[in-house]
């Protein structure tokens, strides 16, 4: 019987997630789904496709993903939709109560700065300045401006900046003692320390280091020209979801589809734009409550750190 996973990366996005579920994917006492973001259990949150993973009819492929883990001892998934959702901290608890849960938390001005990069990117948002496009979530979360099967938080940036209200979902379900937060700032500045001591929380070797603490995902776009056009062809799309899951297995093929989409043949550096200042400064005051209730949650003062000003 394939064991049920015990560590969920739940976000938030453009926060380090990646390259915390690839070091982690390589230490030997943790298996990570080859799937990065199955989104099992954010049934309330989707983009324009929904996902095959949906709760609970996707229980059986979902548990699939973790069919070829052996003796690890966490066996785990990185899904940054989970933060946002309102259903997955009571799905977790209920399908794993014993379940470790990690957060990394970002500066919100510039994380949904860097989402909505990331989504023009992957012609997710066809709005392409940022100012415009934070200016349609009233819309979006009103129902209009959606694509395909997009939920309006999801589509809308500012959701995703509410931390505070956010993990206090999580903390009224779980103890505290199995939520380990991580400040994005700590992790940029400390990769080794942070490291060792989410290994730590998880029990598990701390003495292991990847190889590199090389950050993944920078800002990017999408290759275009001959191999973007190659890349994003029917025959080539044919050939990574259903050719290669058929040669060499499903959880394999996704890992290699992974590989490839992190790669330079798919994305080329790009420089994100630098955000007005009287902008960053409006969106600061808008989000200073909701970081005054997470400073409260952690006992740390985060207004200080992201916004330059201590809690009042």
């Amino acid at each position: 019987m394939t064991r049920r996973p015990d560590l969920f990366i739940i976000g938030a996005p453009k926060s380090g997630t990646t390259s915390l579920y690839e070091y982690l994917a390589g230490h030997p006492d943790v298996y990570m789904s080859p799937v990065k973001e199955p989104g099992y259990f954010a049934p309330d949150v989707h983009g324009v496709t929904r996902k095959p993973l949906i709760h609970p009819d996707g229980e059986p492929e979902y548990l699939e993903l973790f069919a070829q883990a052996h003796d690890e001892k966490r066996l785990g998934e990185a899904s940054t939709r989970y933060i946002l959702s309102r259903a997955a901290p009571g799905l977790i608890r209920d399908y794993q109560p014993d379940a470790r849960i990690v957060a990394v938390l970002r500066n919100p001005v510039d994380m949904i700065h860097a989402l909505h990069n990331e989504r023009v990117s992957f012609g997710m948002e066809p709005i392409e300045d940022f100012e415009q496009a934070l200016a349609a979530d009233d819309d979006r979360l009103a129902g209009k401006l959606l694509r395909g099967e997009q939920t309006p938080e999801f589509a809308a940036y500012r959701p995703y900046a509410r931390y505070g209200e956010q993990l206090g979902r999580w903390f009224g379900l779980f103890d505290r003692a199995r939520i380990h937060v991580m400040v994005f700032d700590d992790f940029a500045t400390d990769t080794a320390g942070e490291f060792r001591r989410l290994l730590g929380f998880l029990e598990v070797d701390p003495n292991y280091a990847p190889a590199s603490f090389e950050v993944r995902r920078k800002s990017h776009r999408r290759r275009g020209g001959i191999i973007g056009a190659i890349i994003g062809s029917r025959p080539a799309r044919w050939t990574a979801h259903r050719l290669l899951p058929a040669v060499v297995g499903a959880n394999s093929g996704a890992s290699i589809i992974w590989r490839l989409r992190q790669s330079r043949l798919r994305r080329a550096p790009h420089s994100r734009s630098e955000m007005l200042p009287e902008l960053r400064r409006q969106l600061e005051q808008e989000f200073t409550p909701d970081i005054t209730r997470l400073s409260e949650l952690l006992g740390r003062d985060l207004v200080q750190l992201w916004f330059g000003r201590g809690v009042a």
